[in-house]
């Protein structure tokens, strides 16, 4: 028995919706399957997880200014974080490296390549290398001086004696002992 026009055209437009469903379907499918790629590769990079983890801490920026106390907190800050996030020594460098900005950036980029064609280039030598540049030995011998020269005067109390000293013997480890 032959179906009608009416017949015919009510069909094809239940075939026409389930294509339209079918192809919504289909596009739901790829696009989790994207998410999920995208998912697996970000957990499968370690470098990527632990950038993440880092971030979380929110770790200080460096500008890059000659100044003893700020490149001395920023790398005590790393050296906390690192610890408190487990960051494998091998990533320390690159982690640290993405906080440095302006005058850090820039010395990094152009120094990077150098120091890290040094042997057993590390975590301990980028921070040799960063206080040496921020924190130049004509300002260490300036500090040293100071220093040397310390004393309580009349205006201070022992509070504030014993921070000033504290921060001077930060900035010259052997001679505060």
């Amino acid at each position: 028995m032959a179906e009608t026009p009416e017949q015919l055209a009510a069909r094809l437009r239940n075939l026409e919706q389930i294509n339209q469903t079918m192809g919504l379907l289909l596009q739901q499918q790829l696009q989790n399957n994207n998410n999920n790629n995208n998912n697996n590769h970000a957990d499968n990079d370690p470098q990527a997880t632990m950038a993440k983890k880092l971030a979380a801490l929110k770790p200080p920026l460096l500008l890059g200014k000659e100044d003893p106390l700020l490149v001395e907190n920023w790398v005590r800050d790393f050296d906390k974080i690192f610890t408190a996030a487990g960051t494998p020594d091998a990533q320390k460098v690159d982690q640290a490296t993405f906080y440095l900005r302006e005058n850090a950036d820039l010395w990094w980029e152009r120094q990077g390549p150098i120091l890290r064609n040094q042997e057993n280039f590390g975590w301990d030598a980028f921070k040799l290398a960063i206080k040496g540049r921020f924190f130049p030995e004509h300002i260490r011998r300036k500090k040293y001086n100071e220093f040397s020269r310390f004393n309580q005067t009349g205006g201070m109390s022992v509070q504030e004696y014993a921070e000033k000293f504290n921060e001077y013997a930060r900035l010259c480890p052997k001679c505060g002992t």
